[in-house]
């Protein structure tokens, strides 16, 4: 083979190498350019994402209302919790008066009426104790001025001994705990004298 026909052969070689690697560039770019494009989403695949977006927010939904509601059975039960606490804890109490009472009752026909008294005196100072305990204290009245966040007015009287507008008797005492009244003063307030009827005098 002549000098010529072997720098011909290597000119087709290095000719043929050099669109092979042409190729192999082209087709890397085509395959990246494949990549790159996202894929087009069709009607069906929108819905069926939409559907699994709602689907999961139904279940969140139904898993915050089981939660809320198990919340408020929990509330519930230590709410009646300390109510029935609360009971027992005046409750209790109150049941040695009863037995005071019993006993004062069962011993009334062997007893003098002065040791009647003075048994009942005795249990009266137990129970207004224990209510003293329960932060319940009674309604000042007679001889305050008149008021009607903490007295009931069932009658005006005349009285030479309070001026007017001044509680001149208790039909029944009332009672507050702390500064919530709970049974107001059901009093008598005075109008004063009658001028007329003093002037007659």
């Amino acid at each position: 083979m002549s000098d010529k026909d072997k720098k011909k052969k290597e000119e087709v070689a290095d000719q043929d190498s050099k669109s092979e690697k042409e190729d192999v560039v082209e087709k890397a770019d085509k395959k990246s350019d494949a990549e790159a494009e996202p894929e087009e989403k069709t009607p069906e695949n929108i819905i069926e994402e939409l559907e699994n977006k709602i689907s999961e927010q139904e279940d969140r939904y139904l898993r915050l209302v089981a939660e809320f509601d198990n919340y408020k059975k929990r509330n519930a039960r230590l709410y009646e919790s300390m109510i029935q606490s609360a009971r027992e804890g005046l409750i209790s109490p109150l049941l040695e008066v009863v037995d005071n009472f019993e006993r004062a009752l069962e011993s009334s026909e062997e007893s003098d009426v002065k040791s009647f008294k003075k048994g009942t005196k005795l249990i009266y100072q137990q129970l207004n104790e224990l209510l003293r305990k329960e932060g319940v204290e009674p309604i000042d009245a007679v001889g305050q001025e008149f008021n009607p966040n903490l007295h009931e007015a069932v009658m005006q009287v005349e009285s030479d001994q309070f001026a007017d507008g001044i509680i001149a008797g208790e039909v029944s005492r009332g009672y507050k705990v702390k500064d919530k009244v709970i049974r107001f003063s059901k009093v008598t307030v005075s109008k004063g004298v009658d001028k007329d009827k003093d002037e007659e005098n």
